[in-house]
């Protein structure tokens, strides 16, 4: 059993608000929820499924790229985007009431998306992270949602822009450009390792400004995903690219003008992670976060208030991490759904899908 870390004021916070859920009956903290991942057959088939909170798959659509994140349509919630994993140049629209793919979005000639994107608030407009390959320039373009048409674009202030998210205000955004050059004639080779300037950039969506830029301490550590909490703090997971025996820190917060802080917690559990993190979920009731890493077959999570590692959960190739009324669902390349309290180490329920390998995201759908 994983043995948790924490100081005595933090435990006493996190046992009260615990003990508060544990104090309501079941059938009142969970309503019926549902979730949207991407999925792979082992026939290398792809796609889209909506699922309850027990991991059940409702409906499922097929589409013919990997998918890899997915973003809901603010004006209608049965309807969401499935972004095709990098260096894909598709954009899928889903419509969950009847199970179908409405669409496919393709990017402009001499781009690609990163498999990530983002709405406005009021559902008019998409944000995408994109490659301009052969400038090797990250941009993130802006599209009517209603028509598809690019309205704009703008430079996301570095290379290899991942993932975005809208800070509270609804014009700021904050993006992961990974620093990673790529190109789509050799899709998964990395073009610039010795030079790669990674950075979390703050961009004035109305203007195209760039408000602030933070860098990271080491270059080699690619800027990948991020979630943000009620009070704008961000949360950063990273890939390291140097040396494969090297610990470093891979997990970091970022708040106001801060610089990145780097989260706490012992060389050997940096280590467990094998230098790689993929999906970042929060909980801001609890202010916790949970990190997958699925390398290292283990998410883990962390007090917000203090920045310090509270404590593991061992997942076998875990993926995608979202939150649930009672803590969070986990997913794995093994089919496996998992939905499970904060620091407990005994799933709520779990749930197998054969023949199938969950993708490194899952969204809570509202």
């Amino acid at each position: 059993m994983t043995v948790i870390k924490m100081n005595r004021r933090g435990f006493c916070k996190s046992m009260l608000a615990f003990a508060s859920i544990a104090a309501v009956p079941a059938c009142e903290t969970l309503k019926r929820k549902y979730y949207a991942s991407a999925f792979n057959t082992f026939g290398n088939k792809h796609f889209i499924a909506k699922l309850d909170e027990n991991g059940n798959i409702v409906t499922q659509v097929e589409i013919p790229y990997r998918g890899h994140d997915i973003a809901q349509v603010p004006k209608d919630k049965n309807r969401v985007f499935a972004f095709a994993r990098r260096p894909g140049n598709m954009i899928f629209d889903i419509d969950f009431s009847n199970g179908t793919l409405r669409q496919t979005i393709k990017s402009q000639e001499g781009r690609h998306f990163y498999g990530h994107g983002v709405f406005s608030s009021d559902g008019n407009r998409l944000f995408t992270p994109e490659n301009d390959f052969e400038n090797q320039q990250g941009k993130i373009v802006v599209r009517d949602v209603a028509t598809l048409n690019i309205i704009t674009e703008y430079s996301s202030g570095g290379i290899g822009p991942h993932q975005c998210a809208f800070l509270s205000d609804g014009i700021t955004l904050v993006i992961a450009n990974g620093g990673i050059g790529t190109h789509p004639d050799t899709p998964r080779k990395k073009l610039n390792l010795e030079s790669m300037k990674p950075n979390l950039t703050y961009l004035n969506t109305k203007t195209g400004q760039i408000i602030n830029q933070f860098h990271a301490s080491n270059n080699q550590l690619s800027i990948r995903h991020l979630a943000v909490s009620k009070n704008d703090k961000v949360v950063i997971g990273m890939q390291y690219q140097g040396e494969k025996n090297q610990r470093v820190p891979l997990i970091y917060t970022q708040y106001g003008s801060s610089q990145l802080k780097a989260c706490d917690v012992d060389q050997n559990t940096w280590q467990k992670m094998q230098q790689y993190t993929a999906s970042v979920c929060i909980d801001s009731a609890l202010n916790i976060a949970a990190v997958s890493a699925p390398r290292g077959d283990l998410v883990s999570y962390w007090d917000l208030n203090t920045d310090k590692f509270i404590g593991l959960y061992k997942n076998r190739d875990c993926a995608g991490v979202a939150l649930a009324d009672d803590g969070f669902l986990l997913s794995n390349g093994k089919g496996v759904i998992k939905r499970i309290a904060a620091l407990s180490q005994k799933p709520i329920k779990q749930q197998v899908t054969s023949g199938i390998k969950w993708d490194n995201h899952m969204l809570a759908l509202v």
